[in-house]
């Protein structure tokens, strides 16, 4: 996944009706000061999606921090680590800013830790990135650690109604019902190893690489959803491995 260093300034239908400084669609600004407290705290230069009413949408960074770090053995990482939060009226964005919050800065904090004990680093990036789709915003989160590893936070927000977006009402958008979805999402993942596993052996260990990942469950217990920028919906979802990890996290465009 695209990993953005700064924040984005996207825009919906009404561009025209909102005029803001160095406004350019999918536009890169500079990025913001660095917060060294816990807890939202408006970026800079937020992202802006105007909405269909006078109140935009602003999609900022909650906590932001990006530099240079060595360990006693000088080992050098570059690292970036951004939240990201709604504003936005309505509870619904007050919860969700809470929710992403509480699940990513616990990575951020062990850089932070590291960073301070002058050790390793595990995770050397937390970032997002968003989509915008008529009203619909889509923004994905994404650990990345230094063993290969993602990890996955996704968000789905309608500027429209500010309210969010359950993954029922995101299949509802593409007309699919739960058990339609599935039924798809099973045939992407096989089609998957149909062309990119071809060559391997049909061993046992590829079969239960297979059944699991093709698995109904596997698209029920810990799969998120969003649409790109291509305004396709995407599932985030495991894919079971064949060295390393038992499974590691895939996007998968599935319509």
């Amino acid at each position: 996944m695209k990993k953005v260093l700064c924040c984005l300034i996207l825009m919906s239908l009404l561009l025209s009706a909102c005029a803001l400084p160095h406004l350019s669609f999918g536009g890169k600004t500079a990025a913001p000061a660095a917060t060294s407290e816990p807890g939202p705290a408006a970026s800079a230069v937020p992202a802006t999606i105007p909405a269909a009413t006078p109140e935009p949408v602003i999609i900022y960074d909650a906590f932001y921090e990006a530099g240079t770090h060595s360990d006693e053995f000088n080992n050098t990482w570059d690292y970036l680590l951004r939240i990201p939060a709604i504003q936005a009226s309505g509870s619904d964005a007050t919860r969700l800013n809470q929710e992403v919050f509480t699940a990513l800065y616990p990575a951020v904090k062990d850089v932070k830790d590291a960073i301070e004990n002058g050790t390793s680093l595990g995770v050397f990036q937390v970032d997002y990135t968003v989509s915008i789709n008529d009203q619909l915003i889509s923004i994905v989160c994404e650990t990345d650690t230094n063993w290969g590893f993602e990890s996955y936070y996704v968000l789905n927000f309608d500027a429209s109604t500010k309210t969010e977006v359950t993954q029922e009402q995101l299949l509802q958008r593409f007309g699919l019902t739960k058990d339609q979805f599935l039924d798809l999402a099973v045939q992407v993942m096989q089609q998957y190893f149909q062309d990119s596993l071809s060559a391997a052996p049909k061993d046992e260990m590829y079969w239960d690489r297979y059944n699991k990942s093709t698995a109904r469950e596997n698209f029920s217990s810990d799969c998120q959803l969003y649409v790109d920028n291509n305004s396709q919906l995407c599932m985030i979802v495991k894919l079971y491995s064949f060295a390393g990890a038992d499974y590691y996290y895939h996007i998968f465009v599935v319509k």
